[in-house]
């Protein structure tokens, strides 16, 4: 007699991705990836300029005068990337007063109802997010080589994120937890993510 498969076995086996839906999962790990690595580069711009507005302002005294400007040019952008990676991981702020009281299925069906709302959103606010990033290349920023365009794109950006990360939602709502180079350590458990 076989001995039985373990647990594991059986989870990784039951989401095994096939055709389109693993060609989905390798998708979405990649732009996971790369959502991650734009959130981790903004922060650290941030912190740069940051600490170096403060070196300058004391110790070096150069010309530069722009350092807060850059700083909250990468703050925009971290903030609109890492409210899409929050959404994506379900690490966003969940209000849960009545999901105690509601039957699975109901929970189930006003998440998909939620994500195709906010998938509608936040494709409306990429396509209006145009137009401002349009009128914004007119305007520079005083002190720095960029105009407001750079700053209102991490909208447009974030959103382009947001509508990735709902989509992936729709389509396989079951999807398992990613395994990508930032997320190792993670201990997440099964069902969720997107």
């Amino acid at each position: 007699m076989a001995a039985p498969m373990p647990a594991t076995t059986l989870r990784s086996a039951a989401h095994a991705p096939s055709g389109w839906r693993g060609l989905v999962l390798r998708a979405d790990r990649t732009v996971c990836w790369i959502g991650r690595l734009a959130v981790t580069l903004t922060l650290a711009m941030v912190l740069v300029f940051c600490f170096a507005q403060v070196l300058d302002r004391y110790l070096l005294k150069t010309q530069f005068d722009a350092w807060d400007q850059v700083a909250r040019i990468g703050m925009l952008w971290c903030a609109f990337v890492g409210a899409a990676m929050a959404l994506r991981e379900r690490r966003n702020v969940v209000i849960d007063i009545i999901d105690r009281h509601l039957p699975e299925r109901v929970r189930r069906t006003r998440d998909r109802l939620f994500d195709a709302l906010l998938l509608a959103l936040a494709a409306t606010l990429f396509y209006k997010g145009l137009d401002v990033v349009a009128v914004g290349n007119f305007q520079d920023i005083v002190g720095t080589p960029f105009t407001y365009a750079v700053s209102y794109a991490s909208l447009t950006v974030g959103m382009v994120f947001f509508m990735l990360f709902l989509a992936l939602r729709l389509l396989i709502p079951n999807a398992p937890p990613p395994h990508d180079a930032f997320a190792r350590d993670e201990l997440d458990t099964p069902g969720t993510h997107p």
